[in-house]
C-alpha cells in the first residue's frame, strides 16, 4: 500500500451534516479499493485567492490514506462523479515528504549563505 494525501474543497453552501455524508461515502470508495483511511481532518472554510464559478470561499477537508496504486485510478474517477466536491488534489504522500526535504534548512539562509 502506498500513502496518499488528499484535499477536498466543498462549497459554502453545505450543511454540515451533509459534509459527513459525503465525507463517508468518500471514505466508503476507499475501503472499497481495499484501502485504509488513516486520518481525515475537517480544515474549515477559507477563502480563495480569486473567484472560481461564483464562489469565493470553501470548505476544506484533509483526508490521508493508504491504497495500491492500481486503485487510484478507480477512485479519481468515482470522487470526479461527485458534484458536491467543488475542487480536490490527491497527492502521494512520499512525493510531499520529499517536495519539503528538498529545502535547504532556516539556519543556512538563502541560497546557503548564512
Amino acid at each position: 500500500l502506498k500513502t496518499y494525501e488528499a484535499i477536498f474543497i466543498f462549497s459554502n453552501a453545505i450543511k454540515e451534516d451533509a459534509l459527513q455524508k459525503i465525507i463517508e461515502q468518500i471514505q466508503g470508495e476507499i475501503t472499497k479499493l481495499k484501502g485504509v483511511v488513516k486520518e481525515t481532518k475537517i480544515l474549515g472554510r477559507r477563502q480563495f485567492a480569486r473567484m472560481m464559478k461564483k464562489e469565493d470561499s470553501g470548505l476544506y477537508v484533509r483526508m490521508d490514506f493508504d491504497i495500491e496504486p492500481s486503485g487510484v485510478a478507480p477512485l479519481l474517477s468515482r470522487i470526479r462523479l461527485n458534484d458536491s466536491i467543488f475542487r480536490f488534489q490527491m497527492v502521494a504522500a512520499d512525493e510531499v515528504e520529499r517536495n519539503f526535504s528538498r529545502r535547504a534548512p532556516l539556519e543556512e539562509g538563502i541560497d546557503g549563505i548564512a
